[in-house]
Parts: C-alpha cells; structure tokens; sequence
C-alpha cells in the first residue's frame, strides 16, 4: 500500500475500492496506523482529510472509469479490515459524500 500524505500531515494508505453498480456507490477503503494507541486521532482530526481525499484522488479516479454513480464512501481505520465484519478492536470512521458536477459533497449519516 502506497502512503498518501493527506493535508493533516497524517499518512494513508489506499487498502481496497469498491465500485457496487447495483446499489450505485463507490466504496473507497483507507488504512492509516496513527488513528489507533494513547495519540491515535479523532474522527473530526480526519474530516478535512477525508474531505480533501474525496475531491482530489476519489472523484478524478471515478471521472476515469466514467463512475456515474453520485453516491460515494469512503472510510478510514487503523488496520486491514475485512468488509461488513465489525471488529470493536479496531478504529474505524466512515463518510458518506455525493458527487456534484466538480464537487464532493458532504452528506450526513
């Protein structure tokens, strides 16, 4: 896994994408160590990172794949997971966003 260093200065790898045509979401999955342990980071530590992730790498790459999905998630935990298996050991955050036009969008959960 490639790290990405995101504007927080934090350090996230890339682990899987999911692009579930049926349902019409992308699913984009994050790994980054530091949100576990004693100094490990809060969801509101990664909003902007998230956020900064989704217009920069997210929505280009869906543009070159031709996605035509608006519906996008992506997450962020401390380490591999498998998809749909909750694990209460491991830190995990989720972010809903819609594609629109040149722009994620925040959605609410």
């Amino acid at each position: 896994m490639q790290p990405i260093s995101v504007p927080s200065g934090l350090e996230i790898a890339l682990a899987d994408v999911m692009l579930e045509e049926e349902a019409g979401i992308a699913r984009f999955r994050f790994v980054s160590p530091a949100l576990s342990g004693e100094d490990g980071l809060t969801f509101a530590e990664v909003a902007d990172d998230l956020m900064w992730l989704c217009q920069g790498l997210v929505r280009p790459a869906l543009e070159q794949q031709a996605w035509t999905s608006a519906q996008v998630v992506l997450s962020v935990s401390d380490q591999p997971t498998e998809f749909g298996i909750y694990d209460p050991n491991v830190v995990q955050y989720f972010q809903p966003f819609r594609l629109d036009g040149d722009e994620c969008r925040w959605e609410d959960l």
